[in-house]
C-alpha cells in the first residue's frame, strides 16, 4: 500500500528521551529552522516561501525565539510545529542478521544491542507517558494507578490486558479508515487519518489513478495480532501565564505498529467495468504486514493519525520538517 521511510536492521536507538527544549546543550529535536529549503513551498502573493499550514519561515522562526526564551504556553497549539520522525527501531530475527552479507560477530552484538536499547526506550517513554492524561492520547483513557508497573516494559506484548491494548486497536482502525478513504478517493477526509509524507503519497496515488477508475479496497481481518515495535515520545518545558515556573509535559508521540493483516485491493475502468489490476479476492484475500509510524499531538485536540511506513532492512531516513 505504502512506500516511504526504511530502516536498517543493525539501525539502533540513540536517545534516552526526547525533548523540543531549544537550548544552547539540549537540542534533540530539528524544528523548520533546520533548512529553510525544505519547507513545502506554495504560491503566495509576496514569493515568501509558505508551509502546508499556511505559516511562513519566519513564523518557525517566531517560534523557536520563544521556545528559546522560555519555553510554550500550556495552551500552545504544538500542531503548528513540524517535528522530526523519532528514532524507531524493527526487531529483526537474528538468523536474518547472521545470513546476511553484513553477518558477523560484530553485527551480532549490535543485534543485541539495538533489541536491549529499543527495549529499555519502550520502558522509559511508557513510564512518563503513564502519569498524562489521557493516558495514551486517548479521550477517557483513565492513567494507570501505578507508573512503576511491569507494563511498562511489556510494550512489544499482544496480550489484550497490556496497557497499549486500546492503542493497537485505536492504531488498527484509523488503519482501515486511511486506506477506505484513499480507495474512495476522498481527498477530504485523508487529513484526519495521514499527515506528512503518508498524505502526500496518498493524494498522489489518488491523483495518478484519475478519474476514470473504481478501486476496490476491503479489509478481511487480521492475521496476526497487531504490535507495538516502539513507543517515542517528546517532551517540551511549558509555564502558567503569569507563573515563572516551567513544567516538562509531552507534547507528543510516536508509535511504530506491525500491522499484519488480510486485504483485497481490485482497480476497474469505470466505463468498461475491466479489471485492471488486482490484489487477493474477497474469497481470498492477500497477506500484507506493514510497519507503520502512528504520531499524536498530545496537548492539541485531535486524534491519532499515520505520519510514515518504515521497512526492515534499509537505513531509516529522517524527513526533517515531519510535514
Amino acid at each position: 500500500m505504502f512506500s516511504s521511510t526504511r530502516v536498517g536492521i543493525y539501525a539502533r536507538p540513540q536517545l534516552l528521551r526526547h525533548t523540543a527544549v531549544a537550548g544552547p546543550s539540549r537540542v534533540r529535536l530539528v524544528l523548520a529552522s533546520r533548512n529553510a529549503s525544505t519547507i513545502p513551498v506554495g504560491g503566495s502573493k509576496d514569493g515568501s516561501p509558505k508551509a502546508s499550514d499556511g505559516s511562513s519561515f519566519e513564523d518557525k522562526i517566531a517560534i523557536l525565539e520563544l521556545i528559546n526564551r522560555r519555553g510554550l504556553p500550556r495552551d500552545f497549539d504544538h500542531s503548528k510545529i513540524p517535528f522530526d520522525l523519532l528514532d524507531h527501531y524493527i526487531p529483526q530475527p537474528l538468523a536474518v542478521v547472521k545470513h546476511s552479507s553484513e553477518g558477523g560477530p560484530k553485527n551480532t552484538w549490535a543485534w543485541v544491542r539495538g533489541r536491549l536499547s529499543n527495549s529499555w526506550l519502550n520502558a522509559v517513554n511508557l513510564f512518563f507517558w503513564a502519569r498524562q492524561k489521557p493516558f495514551l492520547g486517548i479521550a477517557g483513557l483513565s492513567r494507570p494507578k501505578r507508573r512503576w508497573s511491569p507494563q511498562i516494559f511489556l510494550a512489544q506484548s499482544t496480550n489484550p490486558n497490556s496497557w497499549l491494548a486500546p492503542l493497537r486497536q485505536t492504531a488498527l482502525d484509523v488503519y482501515v479508515k486511511m486506506n477506505e478513504a484513499q480507495s474512495k478517493g476522498d481527498l477530504k477526509s485523508l487529513p484526519g487519518f495521514s499527515s506528512g509524507r503518508m498524505l502526500d503519497e496518498s493524494r498522489k496515488r489518488i491523483k495518478a489513478l484519475g478519474a476514470d477508475k473504481t478501486v476496490v479496497w476491503k479489509f478481511h481481518g487480521e492475521a496476526g495480532p497487531t504490535q507495538c515495535l516502539s513507543v517515542r515520545t517528546l517532551d517540551q518545558d511549558t509555564y502558567q501565564p503569569g507563573s515563572p515556573k516551567s513544567v516538562k509535559q509531552l507534547i507528543m508521540a510516536q508509535v511504530l505498529m506491525k500491522l499484519d493483516t488480510y486485504q483485497s485491493l481490485q482497480i476497474y475502468d469505470k466505463r468498461s467495468g475491466k479489471l485492471l489490476a488486482s490484489k487477493g479476492t474477497p474469497e481470498s484475500p492477500a497477506r500484507v504486514t506493514e510497519y507503520i509510524v502512528f504520531e499524536r499531538r498530545l496537548l492539541s485536540p485531535g486524534q491519532w493519525y499515520i505520519r510514515d511506513q518504515l521497512f526492515p532492512g534499509v537505513q531509516l531516513k529522517k524527513n526533517s520538517l515531519g510535514l
